[in-house]
């Protein structure tokens, strides 16, 4: 009885298990970012990322086939919004864009109608190569969906069609505010959690849970993955677009490798298991990470001066990933969502 209560917020609605991330990263935005400018872009990053990390819980997390295609939805997300709000003046002019399509550097629109566009263009391209990528499974998969990738960034990087090519495209419009993303996020969040706690998610859990068994109780499992796939694409294209107008520039090599390792190292080290893991892990990584920058730069921590080469802080997430792999590889939270800690002494 006691394993069925651990899981039973995997398979039904718990008001508890969503209030609780959603209180939590709205409080913790909330107080740091509103504590510095320098803070609240930090703030508004780690909220793209988190959207990112979500993206990922809904394939990896519930079907447990690897995916390092994702960045690529990210880059196509971010490409697409970027390029439909620049100013047409510095699309025609300030980057020297000669080669792009006409229609591309004349239209402009507003920067929420670009969001939307960016996460649909993510999903319809995830539903299409879902198609061919959704038969493959353990080493063939992470092949293909890291293929993916390495063509999406090839495209982008070479063709000046499409995109500024290797340059940076600069002028894409900024959010003005914290509460934009934030918004964003929790909007996502609760997609996320209403998604895994259907016949759709726990259809996908089935499937990862024993892939033989599945199919003799009537389940497609390719039909349930290129949902699944298709479905995180989008949110893959919604964090993409929402960097760009944090950075305020769109450059292809923004959502490559150090991208996708990094928002996939958030989702392993907190739990790829539950959304609450997505966010205990996005939490730990940039916490982590913003203390070890500082410490690259040589800044005071609460008094404490310590300098660390550069390159320290990619080094202890790649080592953190690992130990994490070792030794507790269904993350902090243990796959399990968010629960409030019970302080009752069980009787004897």
């Amino acid at each position: 009885m006691e394993k069925i209560k651990n899981i039973s917020g995997i398979t039904r609605f718990s008001f508890i298990e969503l209030f609780g991330p959603i209180l939590i990263i709205t409080a913790a935005s909330c107080l740091i970012g509103f504590s510095s400018a320098s803070l609240m872009l930090t703030v508004q990053f780690a909220l793209c990322y988190f959207v990112m990390v979500l993206a990922l819980q809904v394939f990896v997390g519930n079907s447990g086939v690897l995916s390092f295609g994702h960045g690529a939805f990210a880059m196509l997300g971010a490409f697409v919004s970027g390029l439909l709000t620049a100013p047409v003046r510095i699309k025609n002019n300030a980057l020297s864009m000669t080669d792009l399509l006409q229609s591309i550097a004349d239209i402009q629109v507003n920067l929420y109608l670009s969001l939307l566009i960016a996460a649909i263009v993510g999903g319809v391209v995830a539903g299409i190569t879902g198609v061919f990528l959704m038969r493959l499974n353990g080493l063939a998969a992470g092949i293909a969906t890291f293929a993916l990738l390495g063509v999406a960034y090839n495209f982008f990087f070479n063709n000046t069609k499409f995109g500024p090519g290797s340059q940076a495209l600069p002028g894409v419009p900024k959010f003005q505010n914290l509460f934009i993303p934030l918004l964003l996020a929790l909007v996502a969040l609760v997609l996320v959690y209403l998604l895994n706690v259907s016949s759709i998610g726990r259809t996908l859990r089935a499937t990862r849970e024993d892939n033989l068994a599945a199919p003799a109780l009537g389940i497609n499992i390719i039909r349930v993955r290129r949902i699944a796939f298709a479905l995180s694409g989008a949110l893959a294209g919604l964090a993409g677009a929402m960097y760009s107008h944090v950075a305020g520039t769109v450059q292809v090599q923004d959502y490559y490798l150090g991208f996708t390792f990094l928002t996939l190292s958030m989702l392993v080290i907190g739990g790829s298991g539950s959304i609450w893991g997505a966010l205990v892990g996005t939490l730990l990584v940039i916490s982590v990470g913003q203390v070890l920058l500082m410490m690259e730069q040589g800044k005071a921590i609460f008094g404490l001066s310590i300098d660390l080469p550069n390159g320290a802080r990619a080094i202890f997430i790649a080592a953190t990933l690992v130990v994490a792999l070792l030794w507790r590889s269904s993350g902090v939270t243990n796959g399990k969502e968010f629960a409030f800690p019970n302080f009752k002494k069980k009787s004897n």
